[in-house]
């Protein structure tokens, strides 16, 4: 018999949609200059409204990302300075609110909502990837009251709700302060046993501004959309570095709803999530913490396990992601010192879901989907998740990155629909 030991299986799938590797990662030219951040990787999707553009305008961003390469003298260094980088934004998004406002007082309510949009969007990308120093948490605040000024305007309309962090721990870092939401109603009539919900899971840089087609699409299909931020991002009152603060959280959120249902019309027996990206990590937790409290969860782009591991953490600067990964998620998990990515990176296996023994829970039905390509999280972490347990699916798109669009979104909602469909 062949000794087979010496044969070593490649811990991650190797990317084909790189031109390039670096230290055996995928590597990504968009990383080397401003000019190549926005001609290669982000005025192609801003162009067709795609995230993180959506409800934006291309004509809004193309002077800023060149005062931007001015500014910089086209170093990507700027964006290791947020609030240099921030300020660039400042001046097209005051004066989209300006146009809006006075599109309102005019009673122009469909051009003040595109324009208020448009400058909630250009405020996304003030404090991209995530608020984390003066000047980006203001465009995240002026974003949202832009945001829900247009808000008003949508059919159905965003409402903002305040829920209770009725499970908060302060001892573990939590806040003692409300969870702010945003909610859409449906339009028509209500089924005679009231809507069914679609928790909405926010990501690392898609806060709850920042969905606006997403919720759209199910609110057309009739869910209760309720969207909020994990830990570490946006509003979340949850402490960003205690693994199991997003349990609190959730049942705080569930709590809420349960205790709504007759004021909104819920249907508590058709509660279902979605998670997209890093919230899909939190999709895939909630729907074996929580399985008894929904019917199915769907995470795309989620992650359980090997997006903790030391070598990923340390190739995520230069792969796909249009920004410095790596630091946003330190950030974002609570590792705010001096060296944020190298404390992440020694501590991250605590935030493992296998390692935690989660995923050897039941779950409720799942849905797991994300691009084969995808250099944000490994691929891998999906197949894991499948591995364990029952009542779960998988999608993993061949020659798709990231989420696994295009194409990711429409399979998703048909999965929720037939998944609905077969409900008693």
């Amino acid at each position: 018999m062949t000794d087979m030991t010496d044969i070593i299986v490649p811990p991650y799938h190797v990317q084909s949609t790189a031109l390039r590797l670096k230290n055996g990662f995928p590597y990504f030219a968009h990383h080397e200059s401003i000019s190549s951040l926005w001609a290669q990787r982000w005025r192609p999707p801003c162009e067709h409204g795609i995230y993180p553009f959506s409800d934006g305008n291309v004509l809004d961003f193309d002077p800023i990302f060149q005062e931007l390469i001015k500014l910089s003298g086209d170093s990507s260094d700027i964006l290791f300075r947020p609030d240099d980088y921030a300020s660039a934004f400042f001046p097209a998004a005051e004066h989209l609110v300006k146009s809006a406002e006075k599109s309102e007082e005019e009673g122009e309510t469909a051009k003040a909502r595109d324009l208020y949009l448009r400058a909630a969007a250009v405020y996304r990308i003030a404090r991209f990837p995530i608020n984390r120093s003066q000047l980006t948490q203001l465009a995240w605040e002026r974003g949202k009251a832009a945001y829900l000024k247009g808000g008003r305007y949508l059919s159905p309309p965003n409402i903002a709700v305040e829920i209770a962090f009725t499970h908060a721990d302060i001892s573990a870092g939590d806040q003692n302060v409300a969870i702010q939401a945003y909610l859409r109603i449906p339009k028509g009539k209500m089924p005679s046993k009231g809507w069914p919900v679609l928790l909405f899971i926010c990501g690392l840089d898609a806060y709850k501004t920042d969905n606006t087609s997403r919720t759209q699409i199910h609110a057309d299909g009739g869910f209760a959309t309720l969207s909020f931020e994990i830990p570490g991002t946006g509003d979340s009152p949850a402490a960003p570095n205690d693994p199991t603060s997003p349990d609190r959280l959730m049942s705080s959120v569930l709590g809420w709803v349960h205790s709504n249902a007759s004021e909104y019309g819920f249907n508590i027996a058709r509660i279902v999530a979605r998670g997209i990206s890093t919230g899909g990590y939190y999709a895939i937790r909630i729907a074996h913490t929580h399985a008894e409290h929904l019917f199915a969860v769907a995470a795309q782009g989620g992650s359980c396990h090997h997006m903790f591991d030391a070598a990923w953490i340390r190739a995520q600067n230069q792969m796909e992601y249009p920004f410095a990964l790596a630091d946003a998620i330190a950030y974002k998990f609570g590792y705010r010192g001096p060296d944020p990515v190298g404390a992440y990176t020694a501590d991250a296996g605590k935030f493992s879901l296998l390692k935690a023994g989660l995923l050897n829970k039941r779950s409720c039905r799942l849905l797991l989907i994300n691009g084969m390509e995808d250099s944000i999280f490994p691929i891998e972490d999906n197949f894991i998740v499948a591995r364990h347990g029952v009542n779960k699916d998988l999608h993993a798109r061949g020659n798709r990155s990231h989420m696994g669009d295009p194409g990711g979104e429409d399979i998703l909602c048909t999965w929720l629909d037939g998944v609905m469909a077969g409900m008693p």
